[in-house]
């Protein structure tokens, strides 16, 4: 609500309720839905999305294309069960292949794109603009990542370096890169406490194992997207540090009392709250602490009970991607839109190119007109909404973007400076049997993992070889090969056999939660077995990335551009990292066998994730 007395929000108010007043049923459920924006190409179902269902949002993903074959992680989220009623209509599809992957834009042309994007829905009798979201974390969990684009290490990579002044820059430096293109909303800051050192899906997506650390580290970067010109949205509330499987895969229990969760979980969040944050999102678990039926997406006691009554959140609530197998596998997705609506979501994302859209649609639009979604509920989410687009002042700027200024600013000296300041000071040793410095005169193997082709920039700056590259900056007397992210039987003897030829072995073995096939784990275990020197870059602390085996360990938090350049730097003794940054986890004994998988987990890669 507005404080009396507040011109700007009285104002901000009254033009909001006169908008809304104004919307019809459809226009209102539309806004409550973003879906996703893959590509970087007009088509009719890009078009239709925002024009025949009215969508208040765009997720952008230009490093993949558009297509309606596409499923999200080995799923298709349609409903076949879905009782269409007589109103109901489908929009355009394009049947382009799922695995095509999108071009190498640059900041000035996305910026072309976004600004088109906003034109058409200006163009709605509504005249809403869009809000244009992405996932920008670092490390593997950047959307955009082409042209150049400056990125920056994982959250664990920040809190290591350990000065929230810098990360708060961090925030701020993402910020104006981003919303120079005509982006508005930020999935992020990760607040999970990631207490679980086995935890497949939060990882180094989290800050730290300590609630303090995160809740200090995320406050600064809200700040910094926020004084940016970004809404930043925390999450997954209230917490997904704890669980041992990925939701994109299951539902899972986390059984943490209140007490627990009051003094770990909740911690960031509260903070991030009483920062100002303008957006939260869901965590697709249940919480049997505060709801032991519904994970937090669908739970009314979760949403409104505890965010918005005991925590006093007054801004947006957003649904993580609904399609994830947590959701999907007991509620199919039109039912479940209506439901977390009701609970309390103002907004659900929606990752998906194919007719689930339109099911989505109409079942927000069947359970208000059956009564069970009371409209007064959906104004509310609506209200929300215009509100923090109105702050934003996107109903006088989207689509005016300039395309130069965005170009300018992502290659500026200080947004390059603080790119490559920032990966300098994010790397710690975490082993070293006398294997390093690297040296010149040494014949070597260099094995490099494949960054997925669809998550890399696809230009001289960001490609599938920036580690080899770096390391022939230092020598020619190498042996170069690569492996896809874990390597093939293939692949594995014929790292073994190139082995034969040298004593020392340098690799990198990172670990993403996008890939569900692992990482070069084994491969290093081979060769240690085979008597070799095993010097490994990796981006992740614990043993899933540093592994038992390896004689040095650098790690650099980030499988992006500076930082696996600065990592080689460290290899070769040409810089040292700062005795400031301190690993900020315990890591202890870390068991193999302590991480749940699915029963059936996919070994292919899924263009869309979140």
């Amino acid at each position: 609500m507005a404080k009396k007395g507040n011109p700007k929000q009285v104002a901000r108010d009254a033009f909001v309720a006169k908008k809304l007043a104004k919307m019809s049923l459809a226009e209102k459920i539309g806004q409550l839905l973003t879906f996703t924006r893959r590509g970087a190409m007009l088509t009719p179902s890009a078009i239709e999305q925002i024009t025949k269902l009215e969508c208040g949002g765009l997720c952008l993903e230009p490093y993949a294309v558009e297509t309606c074959k596409n499923l999200y992680w080995g799923n298709s989220q349609l409903d076949k069960n879905f009782k269409a009623p007589p109103d109901f209509f489908t929009i355009a599809k394009t049947y382009y292949i799922g695995k095509a992957f999108g071009i190498s834009i640059t900041p000035e042309d996305y910026t072309k794109d976004l600004n088109r994007l906003q034109k058409i829905a200006l163009a709605r009798p509504s005249g809403i603009p869009l809000h244009m979201t992405i996932d920008f974390e670092g490390d593997f969990k950047n959307d955009y990542m082409a042209g150049g684009i400056r990125q920056f290490p994982s959250p664990m990579g920040m809190a290591a370096i350990g000065d929230v002044k810098l990360t708060y820059k961090i925030g701020l430096t993402i910020a104006k890169q981003l919303a120079n293109i005509g982006v508005t909303q930020m999935y992020s800051p990760v607040c999970d406490v990631n207490i679980n050192p086995k935890n497949p899906e939060i990882g180094v997506r989290s800050f730290s194992d300590d609630p303090e650390t995160c809740a200090k580290h995320a406050v600064a970067l809200l700040k910094g997207f926020q004084d940016g010109g970004i809404a930043a949205t925390a999450k997954h509330f209230p917490g997904r540090g704890d669980s041992g499987t990925d939701a994109h895969d299951v539902l899972e229990v986390i059984p943490a009392d209140k007490k627990r969760m009051y003094e770990v979980e909740l911690v960031p969040f509260k903070a991030a709250i009483a920062a100002g944050v303008k957006a939260i999102m869901t965590g697709h678990s249940i919480y049997p602490a505060f709801d032991d039926k519904f994970p937090t997406t669908l739970s009314e006691k979760i949403l409104t009970g505890l965010l918005r009554e005991e925590l006093g959140f007054e801004g947006v609530i957003v649904s993580d991607a609904i399609g994830m197998a947590a959701i999907l596998k007991q509620w199919p997705l039109p039912r479940a839109c209506a439901l977390a609506i009701k609970a309390g979501c103002d907004t659900i994302l929606l990752k998906a190119d194919d007719d689930s859209r339109s099911q989505c649609f109409f079942g927000i639009k069947m359970a208000v007109e059956s009564g069970e979604l009371s409209e007064e509920r959906v104004d509310q989410a609506v209200t929300r909404l215009l509100r923090m687009k109105h702050d934003q002042g996107l109903f006088q700027s989207a689509g005016k973007k300039d395309p130069k200024k965005a170009q300018a600013y992502a290659m500026s000296k200080p947004v390059v400076d603080l790119s490559w300041d920032v990966a300098k000071k994010a790397l710690i040793v975490m082993r070293d049997n006398q294997a390093l410095p690297l040296k010149a005169g040494e014949k070597m193997l260099v094995i490099e993992q494949r960054i997925p082709y669809e998550f890399c920039g696809k230009d001289p700056y960001m490609h599938q070889h920036m580690f080899a590259e770096a390391m022939v900056n230092y020598s020619s007397n190498l042996i170069l090969v690569d492996t896809d992210f874990a390597a093939t039987e293939d692949e594995l003897a014929e790292c073994m056999e190139l082995a034969k030829q040298v004593d020392t072995v340098v690799m990198t073995n990172y670990y993403a939660r996008i890939v569900k096939t692992g990482n070069n784990r084994l491969l290093v275990k081979k060769l240690k077995e085979a008597g070799k020197k095993i010097v490994v870059m990796t981006n992740y602390p614990y043993v899933e990335g540093t592994t038992n085996e390896a004689d040095a360990v650098v790690c650099n938090f980030s499988g992006t551009p500076d930082s696996i350049r600065a990592a080689v730097d460290v290899l070769w003794g040409k810089l040292k990292p700062s005795a400031k940054t301190k690993l900020p986890i315990k890591l202890g004994v870390q068991q193999e066998s302590a991480v749940k998988k699915p029963a059936k987990a996919k070994n292919t890669l899924d263009l869309s994730y979140c």
